[in-house]
């Protein structure tokens, strides 16, 4: 019997190294994959300087949630904490925008690609590629208005749920994900008068999906989904983060009123025609391609 026991506990002793050197295996490439660096793209965009280049800038920042993550000072902050898989600090802006070049920053925002050549993980880029050069650089000017202050924040953790991710290609950096959903977003254009609504639709990108057929890491629905909801609930969910039937709705509920607070009621009911014609289409794209499956 105690041979056996022996043997036993050599069995078990050899299998805990092994899953020791696998762990520590995994560990090291996943590091890798995390640090590997990323060729610079070429950028020449400088921020701009006439006399509503602030102001639009400011809207431009709501809109897109660089407080949410960076803090009202731009002084950085803990955003997101779900280990075991990340844990998510805004750096500290207002410190490295004094350092950096407009290029410097403008591959951050637009590209995914840090001053020092560092690939960017859960910073947005493949959601603000669709910012327009005017609007990048008018982001820039209300940028640089922060004076420096507080401290520079930690890098991004990944946990072993997170390396988990990013050995199977699950967790992307930016620079990968805008390789795969190629160069900018592109909503489906629904003519002219939808162009604002689809403007501000653009802004819904981020948790939502390239498509807005929704994100489920982030358990943000597909936004087919406001083709249903009434005008004043539709704005009154915007403006207080407070969807039908007085419920909170997760993320939504915490960034509406920062985000989309400051829009008109004429700007809401455009973003929602936009989204409701694009519903519209896309189930009558739907009956059609059911309708040629269904043919003999």
């Amino acid at each position: 019997m105690k041979p056996m026991l022996k043997w036993a506990g050599y069995g078990l002793a050899g299998v805990a190294a092994l899953l020791l050197v696998l762990a520590g295996g995994a560990f090291v490439v996943s590091e890798a994959m995390i640090r590997w660096p990323v060729d610079k793209p070429e950028v020449r965009l400088v921020a701009a300087s006439d006399s509503g280049a602030v102001e639009r800038g400011r809207r431009v920042a709501k809109l897109n949630g660089c407080h949410d993550c960076h803090g009202q000072t731009l002084g950085g902050q803990l955003f997101h904490d779900e280990m075991p898989v990340v844990r998510a600090w805004g750096p500290n802006l207002s410190r490295l925008i004094a350092n950096q070049t407009d290029a410097d920053l403008d591959r951050a925002i637009r590209h995914g690609v840090a001053a020092d050549g560092r690939r960017l993980w859960i910073m947005p880029s493949s959601a603000y590629a669709h910012l327009t050069d005017q609007e990048t650089s008018d982001l820039l000017a209300y940028l640089r208005t922060f004076p420096p202050t507080g401290e520079v924040q930690p890098r991004v953790k990944v946990g072993p749920v997170g390396r988990i991710g990013v050995l199977l290609g699950k967790m992307k950096s930016e620079p990968d994900l805008l390789r795969a959903n190629g160069p900018g977003v592109k909503l489906v254009d629904l003519g002219s008068e939808h162009v604002q609504g689809r403007e501000l639709a653009r802004t819904c990108i981020e948790c939502h999906g390239q498509q807005l057929e929704g994100n489920p890491m982030l358990k943000a629905p597909g936004l087919d989904m406001v083709a249903s909801y009434e005008p004043e609930d539709f704005e009154r969910l915007l403006h207080t983060g407070i969807a039908a039937g007085n419920r909170k709705v997760g993320l939504m509920t915490m960034v509406a009123p920062a985000r989309f607070g400051d829009l008109t009621p004429e700007q809401i009911q455009a973003l929602q025609a936009y989204l409701k014609a694009r519903a519209e289409r896309r189930i009558a794209q739907n009956d059609v391609t059911s309708g040629m499956a269904q043919q003999p």
